[in-house]
């Protein structure tokens, strides 16, 4: 439905690549890139076979332009339109980030333009913005643009993203077409960087909940790519975010990311949570980091709030037309306090509680009525609709009434006005405000408040801000939601909460009665933070960890799993690979001394929440293994030796350990052996009467949860609890176990939905040893074969590789396999339980044949 047209792009051609590296004398932009590397490293006359130098690809819906229909000033370029840089871009301020001490030599920025262009001019376009500002557009058809922007993100991903579920039939509910338009889109901006992307070394950094699906998209072309995700938005919880149809294709797109950046740990904690409440993912600390584990690939979870560009604000304060409309605004309030609240007009930014919190104020404080003025101004809507026509509406009959009440002599105490602010005007209204408000209901970060900061602080040179009337030493006072994202970084702030109007009217009363010297404190504190922070060190920060992300996973091998948008890449060892059962079977029947060592729950039979017997083909199959004479089999489990008795008893000649290493029984044995250490019965009844109490209150705490208790060791379940609160519970046991045992010897162990407490030692290697031998006993064994799943039989692998070691086995096929593409000491793997059974049941029909 949404045909996309491939333009012409910059490696149609050796030269325009050159071309497309090395910039140009006008490019605005490539100044800055210059700063960035040295002149050799952009070199267009090195041999094409040495490395490229890395470049960042800042992908982004907008890009960084301001576009204008000028004919005259596009002829030269063979279009007609006129592009200049948009300074009040993140996208291109964040670009002197990427290129300090040389972290990247080119940083480009693929997004679409702020309008269509002509299908004929396309390709002119592209060629100028790539030359003059490195920037390579994305063109989508009108009908997918519309639906893409305009239906699914607006009206429907930036309302959930804030927390808004569309509850009655009139408000915007997801949609299809508009889902399917979403994906187009997100699909042809990965299209785009096919065009562009030409190496290992290029970094891919996308931007904001608009392509949450670009990772997939990436991934599913090139497994290696380095793509970094940064979320400038809220991310709900997980009752909200659930409640999405496509849920765990939009997670699985961010998890294709190397790592996922976010404004506050409050919007990391509700990713995380998503993460393992509907895909059943783990995370962790590691070495500071957050690391979501997501098959084998390690993607790490960064919270760094962005910043300012404070030299550029500070720079157009001294400017002509900042300086009048300083003078200006300093007129109209002659002699008044203003309280500025700068805000895009929105539901979420809390426009009417503010506003009602300033009437409130007012009530309660009549005599300030000629003494302060609220400026309240609103950038124009980004969206249009019901709720913000009501909205509009409200907030006029709010103003109206505050101001036909409390105003004195003409004078308004409440100015509305919703416009378009250039920077020059946005910067004279902060730099003159005594007190700052933002009050948002719910927003990502807000620079409102650093942008007061840096402008309160004044120009570079403070003898000329005295002159221009800048107070030294440098004040300011600021109450912000604490539903913003910059709310954690401004301690000296006031902080409210929106909902709460008489807390709000509190607060703007004691902004305006603070002194002179507490005003000096908070800013000092503010502005030092402001200035360290800024928007240059965040893009630094962002990539500096994307950098580190992927040299580490530099010598993992990818493999590509699952269709269409579910695609994700599992990153293993190099030498990691499917075990070739055919090689198996070959060595097998060439052997005559065979060890098959294989776990029970999740390798023979799949995993389940209730005891799961063995099927009489499994048992016909064992059988027929144990009475060849050439094989000893073992069935290594934890399950208790009674549970193994019963359901293997009637195979003579069949070994099994139980309770993971604690219980042995030879094939020839009547009776269980215990392996464990001596003394190891008499520690298990000492530390006992302590563990089961702590399990129990546990369980007790936990719905879903159940203890099962063995000869040697307890465990409890918590598969079936609540996945976020069965983890913290874990984690919390987990401690607990270990501060109280820990003069005892015993291992806190952290399974798969399960904490076990067993004695320290006890595992299923020493098994494995126990069953290999020593000396001549294992001189004799030239097969071994071990299979496992969990993380129990990690030591089972460790110990068979350990023996392999042996001279005495030099001439022996040993095989290890996992169960599942995941990190293992194995170096093979099976898919899963059919493939194991499939395995054995090959090897069974080889035996038959052999007797017969």
């Amino acid at each position: 439905r949404f045909a996309m047209r491939r333009t012409g792009n910059a490696n149609g051609s050796v030269t325009d690549l050159q071309d497309l590296l090395g910039g140009g004398d006008g490019n605005p932009l490539a100044a800055a890139a210059a700063r960035g590397a040295s002149s050799g490293d952009l070199s267009t006359g090195s041999a094409l076979s040495e490395r490229a130098p890395e470049r960042v690809f800042i992908v982004s819906n907008s890009l960084p332009l301001i576009m204008t229909k000028d004919e005259a000033a596009g002829r030269p370029y063979g279009h007609s339109y006129k592009f200049e840089v948009d300074g009040d871009s993140i996208y291109d301020q964040c670009r002197e980030g990427t290129l300090v001490d040389g972290q990247f030599a080119k940083a480009i920025n693929i997004g679409q333009l702020p309008q269509q262009v002509d299908f004929e001019e396309q390709d002119a376009v592209t060629r100028d913005l790539e030359a003059r500002f490195n920037c390579s557009p994305v063109y989508l058809p009108d009908e997918c643009k519309e639906l893409f922007y305009k239906g699914f993100c607006k009206q429907y991903l930036w309302q959930l993203m804030h927390y808004v579920l569309p509850m009655s039939p009139t408000d915007a509910r997801f949609q299809r077409h508009q889902w399917q338009a979403y994906i187009a889109a997100n699909k042809r901006f990965a299209d785009k960087l096919m065009e562009v992307v030409s190496n290992d070394d290029d970094h891919i950094w996308v931007n904001d909940y608009h392509l949450m699906l670009l990772p997939t998209f990436i991934r599913k072309r090139f497994n290696h790519a380095r793509v970094g995700f940064f979320l400038h938005c809220p991310f709900p919880s997980s009752e909200i975010f659930r409640t999405t149809p496509n849920r765990d294709l939009i997670l699985r797109g961010l998890l294709n990311a190397d790592f996922v950046g976010f404004h506050t740990f409050d919007y990391a904690r509700h990713f995380l949570s998503c993460c393992t409440r509907l895909l059943g993912l783990s995370h962790k600390m590691e070495r500071g980091a957050l690391v979501i584990d997501n098959y084998g690939r390690k993607v790490s979870v960064k919270i760094c709030p962005t910043g300012v560009k404070t030299s550029r604000l500070r720079n157009v304060i001294t400017t002509d037309a900042c300086t009048a409309r300083r003078k200006e605004l300093l007129n109209e309030i002659a002699g008044r306090k203003m309280l500025l609240a700068l805000d895009d007009f929105d539901e979420f930014k809390g426009i009417d509680q503010k506003i009602a919190a300033y009437e409130r104020m007012l009530e309660e404080h009549s005599e300030l009525c000629e003494q302060i003025v609220l400026y309240q101004v609103c950038n124009p809507p980004r969206s249009s609709g019901r709720d913000i026509d009501d909205l509009r509406t409200e907030i006029d009959t709010m103003v109206a009434r505050i101001n036909a009440k409390f105003s004195k002599n003409g004078r308004n105490v409440l100015v509305f006005e919703v416009r378009s602010v250039p920077l020059h005007d946005r910067i004279a209204l902060y730099s003159v405000a005594d007190v700052c408000v933002v009050t948002a209901t719910r927003d990502g970060m807000n620079l409102a408040p650093y942008e007061y900061i840096t402008c309160r602080q004044g120009p570079h040179d403070e003898a000329e801000g005295t002159a221009d009337g800048f107070a030294l030493p440098r004040q300011s006072s600021l109450i912000v939601s604490e539903f913003t994202g910059c709310s954690p970084s401004l301690s000296g702030a006031f902080r409210v909460n929106p909902w709460n109007v008489d807390d709000v009217a509190d607060y703007m009363y004691k902004a305006l009665q603070l002194s002179g010297r507490e005003s000096e404190a908070r800013h000092e504190k503010h502005w030092r933070y402001v200035s360290e922070h800024h928007v240059g060190y965040w893009a630094q920060s962002c990539m500096a960890e994307l950098q580190r992300v992927t040299q580490l996973a530099t010598s993992a091998k990818c493999y590509g799993l699952g269709f269409g948008l579910n695609f994700r890449v599992v990153a293993l060892s190099s030498t990691f690979r499917k075990l070739d059962s055919s090689v198996v079977v070959s060595n097998y029947l060439k052997a005559s001394k065979r060890k098959l060592i294989i776990d029970y729950d999740g390798t023979l039979v799949p995993l389940a929440s209730f005891a799961q017997p063995p099927s009489a083909h499994l048992l016909s199959l064992l059988t027929v293994l144990v009475n060849d004479e050439a094989n000893e089999v073992c069935i290594v489990s934890g399950r208790e030796r009674k549970t193994l008795d019963k359901w293997f008893g009637n195979i003579p000649g069949l070994c099994m350990v139980a309770e993971h290493g604690y219980w042995f029984r030879g094939g020839s044995d009547v009776t269980w052996k215990e392996l464990a250490p001596t003394g190891t019965d008499d520690s298990v009844l000492e530390w006992k009467d302590t563990v089961v109490p702590i399990l129990e209150q546990y369980m007790e705490a936990t719905d879903g949860s159940f203890i099962q208790s063995k000869e040697s060791s307890f465990v409890w379940h918590y598969r079936d609890a609540d996945p976020d609160f069965g983890a913290w519970q874990a984690k919390e046991l987990i401690d607990h176990l270990e501060s109280v045992l820990s003069n005892d010897g015993v291992d806190v162990i952290s399974g798969n939905g399960t904490v076990e407490v067993k004695p320290k030692g006890v595992h299923k290697g020493l098994a494995v040893e126990r069953l290999l031998g020593h000396g001549d006993a294992q001189q004799m064994v030239d097969f071994i074969l071990a299979i496992g799943d969990d993380r129990s039989d990690e030591d089972m692998f460790a110990a068979v590789d350990a023996r392999a070691q042996d001279p005495l086995l030099a001439g022996a096929f040993v095989y290890t396999s996992t169960i599942g593409q995941k990190p293992s000491k194995a170096p093979a793997y099976l898919d899963d339980t059919d493939d194991v059974i499939n395995l054995l049941q090959t090897l069974a029909q080889y035996n038959v044949c052999h007797r017969h």
